[in-house]
C-alpha cells in the first residue's frame, strides 16, 4: 500500500479522533449526570423510574387502559371453566345426563371463544397507539440532541446515543405492549384465583399459599441484582455500537493508519464482556425461574395428595377437586411469568434511565438565549417566521419559543 499523500495525511489526522483504538466501559465513559468529586446518585426504585413515562403515555391512556380492563375481564373468564367442570362432574356426570354434558361443553367453548377474542381485542387496542409513544420519545430525543451544544457530543460516543434511540425505545415500547399489562393482570387473576381456592377448601387453598412468603423474598433479591445487571448490559450495548459505528464510518482511516488489528481486538473485548454480562443475567434468571417453578409444583402436589384422600373419605367431592385443581392449573402461567416479567421491567427501567439522562441534559443559556433572538429576528421583519411545532413529550414546553 503506497504512503499516504500530504493532503490524504491531514485528512486522515482530521478524522482519526473519530476512530478509538481503546473502547469505552461503563465505568469509564463520561456519565451524564455525575459530576467530578460527587458520588453517584443513589437509583430510584423502578416504579419511579418508570413513571416517567407517563407524559409520552398520557395521549393514549384511554385505549391503554381499556385494553388492561379487556385483558383482566378475558383473565377473569378463563377462571370461570374450573367451577363450570365442577358444575359438570358433580351434576350430569354424576346423574349420567348427556345433555347436560353437551351443554357444559359448549359453555366452556363460549368461554374459550370469548377469552381469546378479549385478547385479541387486547392486542389490537394496544399496537398502534404505543408505536406512536416510541416515534415520541425518538422526536423528543432527537430534538434534545439537535439542541444541545457541540461539547455534549465530543463527550458522548456516538453508539451511546444510538442505543439510546433505538433499541432502549423499542424496549421500552414492548414493555408498555405487554409486561406492564400482564403484570396488572396477573396479579389480579392471582388474587381472584386465590380467592376462588379458598372458598372451594381452604385448608387445600393454604397449602398452595404456602409458597409465597418464600417467593416474595426471592423476587425482592432478584430484582436488587438484576437492575445493576441490566444497566451494566445496556451500557455495553452502547459502548460495542460505538466500537461498530465508527469501525464503519471511518473504514478508509483504520486501514490507512492500520488500525483494523486494534479495532478488531475493541471489538472482541466488548463482546465478550456483553456476552459475560447477558450469561449472568440469565443465570440470574434461571434460579429465579426454577425455585418459581419448583415450589408451586410441590405445593401442587402435596394438596392433590391431601385432596385426594379427602375425596375417598367422602368429606369432599369429586367435582370440587377437580374445580381446585383446574383453577390452581389456571394459576400455573401467572405465577411462572412472574420471573421474566420482572426481568423485563427491570430492562426497562434501566432503558427509562438511559433515555432521561440525555433529556435531562441542561441546555446551555447562549443556546437558550440564541434561540429567543432567532425567534423575535422571525416575527419582526414583513414575513414572520412559523412557530415550530412542539415536541410531544414532557420536553414540549421548553421546546416551545419563548412569547408563545
Amino acid at each position: 500500500m503506497p504512503p499516504p499523500t500530504d493532503s490524504a495525511a491531514s485528512t486522515a489526522a482530521t478524522a482519526a479522533p473519530a476512530v478509538r483504538t481503546e473502547p469505552r466501559t461503563p465505568d469509564s465513559r463520561p456519565g451524564p449526570a455525575v459530576s467530578a468529586g460527587k458520588p453517584p446518585a443513589p437509583r430510584k426504585s423502578t416504579v419511579r423510574t418508570l413513571l416517567r413515562l407517563w407524559p409520552y403515555v398520557r395521549p393514549v391512556r384511554a385505549r391503554l387502559f381499556t385494553a388492561a380492563g379487556v385483558a383482566v375481564t378475558a383473565s377473569c373468564l378463563g377462571l370461570l371453566i374450573p367451577l363450570v367442570l365442577k358444575w359438570m362432574v358433580d351434576g350430569p356426570v354424576a346423574a349420567r345426563d348427556p345433555g347436560g354434558v353437551w351443554l357444559g361443553g359448549g359453555l366452556l367453548l363460549l368461554l374459550g371463544i370469548t377469552e381469546a377474542g378479549l385478547f385479541g381485542l387486547r392486542r389490537w387496542l394496544v399496537a398502534r397507539p404505543l408505536a406512536g409513544v416510541e416515534a415520541a420519545m425518538r422526536a423528543n430525543l432527537y430534538g434534545r440532541l439537535q439542541r444541545l451544544p457541540v461539547a455534549f457530543h465530543d463527550r458522548w460516543p456516538s453508539g451511546q446515543l444510538l442505543s439510546r434511540a433505538t433499541t432502549d425505545l423499542q424496549l421500552l415500547r414492548m414493555f408498555l405492549a405487554f409486561p406492564l399489562t400482564f403484570l396488572l393482570v396477573n396479579s389480579v387473576t392471582i388474587l381472584v384465583g386465590c380467592a376462588i381456592l379458598l372458598s372451594q377448601e381452604w385448608t387445600l387453598g393454604l397449602v398452595l399459599l404456602g409458597p409465597v412468603l418464600p417467593l416474595v423474598v426471592l423476587c425482592s433479591l432478584f430484582e436488587a441484582r438484576y437492575s445493576l445487571a441490566a444497566r451494566t448490559a445496556r451500557d455495553q450495548v452502547g459502548d460495542l455500537t460505538t466500537v461498530v459505528e465508527e469501525g464503519v464510518l471511518g473504514i478508509r482511516v483504520v486501514k490507512g493508519f492500520g488500525r483494523h488489528r486494534s479495532q478488531a481486538r475493541a471489538f472482541r473485548e466488548l463482546s465478550h464482556k456483553l456476552r459475560g454480562t447477558e450469561l449472568y443475567k440469565a443465570q440470574l434468571l434461571a434460579g429465579l425461574l426454577a425455585v418459581i417453578m419448583t415450589l408451586p409444583e410441590l405445593a401442587l402436589g402435596t394438596a392433590l395428595v391431601l385432596g385426594t384422600l379427602q375425596v375417598s373419605e367422602g368429606t369432599l367431592s369429586a367435582g370440587t377437586l377437580v374445580a381446585f385443581l383446574s383453577t390452581a392449573l389456571a394459576l400455573r402461567w401467572p405465577v411462572e411469568s412472574i420471573g421474566f416479567l420482572l426481568a423485563m421491567s427491570q430492562d426497562s427501567a434501566t432503558a427509562t434511565e438511559r433515555h432521561f439522562e440525555v433529556v435531562d441534559t441542561p441546555l446551555p443559556r447562549d443556546t437558550a438565549a440564541a434561540d429567543g433572538t432567532a425567534n423575535a429576528a422571525g416575527r419582526a421583519g414583513p414575513d414572520p417566521a412559523p412557530a415550530p411545532r412542539p415536541l410531544p413529550g414532557p420536553v414540549a414546553e421548553e421546546s416551545r419559543p419563548p412569547g408563545d
